[in-house]
């Protein structure tokens, strides 16, 4: 894997398409980077043909994906300038019909891990090999269909699904807590017949060899792993301030800021 010096590329990448375009979701973008950086890249092969797939169920962190991809070469140059613009390829949440090497569209919460469970049934039906990653905002915990879907992952053992919780503690408009505290998750996906692993979302070390044990089968059961994540992680200012959830173009000096805390 490349060294946080490409993380902080990515941040740059980021900050700039969203200031390019006067719109877009920053803090959620930067907490679930390192989550996504190391799925699609350390165990996505998009030249494969039964690859493995990887659902943004927390479609508004589009930002995060697009700029992976570019830094994968797998848009076209300077196509990151088009974020949110009509006809552009890059909407503000997935659009699998304008963009098709994303795996689904995505935007209305909840409905990421059912989506997954699709995919995962097709799978079986096809006798294919693939894992199926599924990542969640902790906000959207609170979306009963993410229970509907994990209570029929966890009965019917479905271990090909890997469930992520992007954990930053925060919402749209205010904190987990302060709107539906979160109570003994692990219990309650245990009781679903899950296992339960918690990690640091922001460590590339620790997400890959998370990963690399759940597809190598080492857990007996489905597994979903919470994420402790920081929203806005990068930039001192931003981090954990859900000012930043959604934003519109930053005033020149935060942008300037920015850029020199990411070493741009």
């Amino acid at each position: 894997m490349k060294k946080p010096e490409d993380l902080k590329k990515l941040r740059v990448k980021i900050i700039k398409s969203i200031q390019n375009t006067d719109s877009g979701h920053l803090g959620p973008s930067f907490s679930c980077l390192e989550i996504l950086y190391v799925i699609i890249k350390k165990f996505i092969n998009f030249r494969k043909k039964d690859r493995n797939k990887i659902i943004l169920s927390k479609g508004h962190a589009a930002p995060a994906i697009y700029a992976i991809f570019d830094h994968l070469n797998l848009l076209k140059k300077n196509e990151l300038k088009t974020l949110r613009r009509f006809n552009s390829r890059l909407q503000g949440h997935p659009d699998k019909k304008k963009l098709k090497i994303l795996d689904f569209g995505t935007g209305a919460l909840g409905q990421g891990l059912s989506i997954s469970i699709g995919y995962s049934l097709s799978s079986k039906l096809l006798n294919k090999k693939n894992f199926i990653f599924c990542l969640l905002g902790d906000g959207e915990l609170q979306e009963g269909q993410i229970w509907e879907a994990a209570m029929y992952i966890g009965s019917k053992k479905i271990k090909n699904i890997v469930t992520f919780i992007d954990g930053n503690k925060f919402q749209n408009e205010f904190s987990i807590k302060d709107t539906l505290k979160e109570e003994n998750l692990k219990g309650k996906w245990e009781s679903f017949g899950f296992k339960y692993l918690e990690t640091d979302g922001h460590s590339i070390k620790k997400l890959e060899k998370i990963i690399k044990d759940i597809t190598n089968y080492k857990y007996k059961k489905p597994v979903v792993v919470y994420c402790n994540t920081i929203k806005g992680k990068g930039v001192s200012f931003m981090e954990g301030n859900n000012k930043y959830h959604s934003v519109k173009k930053l005033p020149l000096n935060e942008f300037n800021k920015a850029l020199k805390e990411l070493n741009e």
